[in-house]
């Protein structure tokens, strides 16, 4: 679970927040829940909606990075 995407969705529905960034309710549904992953557009623009660092937001994929 990405509980700090969960967070920045607050009250709304996970269909508002899928219209708001272009996808369907399910692909909300499963970023929140980790099985895919937004491409890189959209986690940058969820970064800036939300003032938080996406390796924060999306700490699973940035965590498997070999630097």
């Amino acid at each position: 679970m990405r509980t700090r995407l969960i967070r920045f969705r607050g009250e709304r529905s996970q269909e508002e927040m899928g219209r708001q960034y272009g996808v369907s309710q399910q692909a909300w549904s499963y970023w929140e829940r980790g099985v895919k992953n937004p491409s890189p557009m959209i986690m940058k623009r969820i970064e800036d909606d939300s003032g938080v660092p996406m390796e924060v937001l999306f700490p699973d994929i940035f965590n498997n990075l070999k630097l």
